[in-house]
């Protein structure tokens, strides 16, 4: 009987004219639609996949022409990103959270930890591609990524592309064993940059600046140095007077990096 219930409902929503679907192909399909059901009352039935009652008319509004499958949705077009550049998929059982970082504005960031934490997801994936920007914003990224792990969240970070200056210091921050780089992308960490325009110095003002650019040059490069295999004393040699790129290889050996990126899925946004 059950079967019969079927094949009645199928019949009902495909029996009204007997057209092939490839007519529709690079037409106006409404029009279409309304001049075959013209001289015709609709029937209405639910649809035995989608389970949604509607005329025939309408059926290839969810249906692909041909073959007639389901039209493909987004999985997450249900979510309300706080921005544009997150979304959560569902890896296996586990809910996976995914950052495409291009600018450092720790404001974005901070939405992104507040959201994945409000639905209890525990993996992160930053990937970074990113020029740099500000040292200030890149430590208060640095720091919500720790609150994060504090939360039990594995945050993993990624480089395809490059990560220079703050976004190097971003990439390193990631959960120790799960920092990837394909090993043909670019890192680069340099001495601290202080731009000025027709600025008028004195000596005493000029140590002074020395001594604050020092200071911050010190507590990054000892941070740097803390989630490498390298020293404070060899990393500052490296960028002293310049700046010190490495490629995935040299980062995976010099430990700025854990795992090697092969053929791993990138999930951003359009």
């Amino acid at each position: 009987m059950k079967i019969l219930t079927a094949m009645m409902t199928i019949t009902i929503l495909l029996s009204i004219g007997s057209p092939s679907f490839a007519i529709y192909e690079g037409s106006d399909l409404e029009a279409l639609c309304e001049e075959h059901f013209a001289d015709k009352k609709p029937e209405v039935a639910r649809c035995p996949v989608t389970t949604i009652m509607g005329k025939a008319s309408d059926c290839l509004l969810c249906h692909i022409i041909g073959n007639f499958r389901v039209k493909e949705t987004v999985p997450d077009k249900w979510r309300d990103y706080p921005n544009r550049n997150m979304r959560v998929v569902e890896d296996g059982k586990q809910m996976v959270a995914y950052y495409y970082l291009t600018e450092i504005y720790s404001g974005q960031i901070d939405e992104f930890f507040n959201y994945i934490t409000r639905y209890n997801i525990k993996q992160a994936v930053l990937e970074i591609h990113s020029p740099g920007g500000s040292l200030f914003d890149a430590w208060r990224i640095v720091g919500l990524m720790n609150v994060a792990k504090t939360r039990g969240i594995v945050v993993e970070t990624r480089c395809n592309g490059f990560a220079a200056s703050a976004g190097f210091l971003i990439f390193i921050s990631g959960t120790m064993g799960h920092r990837a780089i394909s090993p043909t992308a670019e890192l680069m960490w340099h001495e601290l940059y202080s731009l000025k325009f027709l600025a008028i110095d004195t000596p005493s003002s000029s140590e002074d600046e020395a001594r604050t650019l020092r200071h911050l040059q010190d507590t990054a490069n000892a941070y740097i140095a803390s989630r490498s295999s390298l020293t404070k004393d060899e990393l500052d040699k490296r960028v002293r007077n310049k700046e010190f790129w490495m490629n995935g290889a040299q980062a995976l050996k010099d430990g700025f990096a854990d795992i090697e990126l092969k053929s791993v899925i990138t999930e951003k946004t359009p």
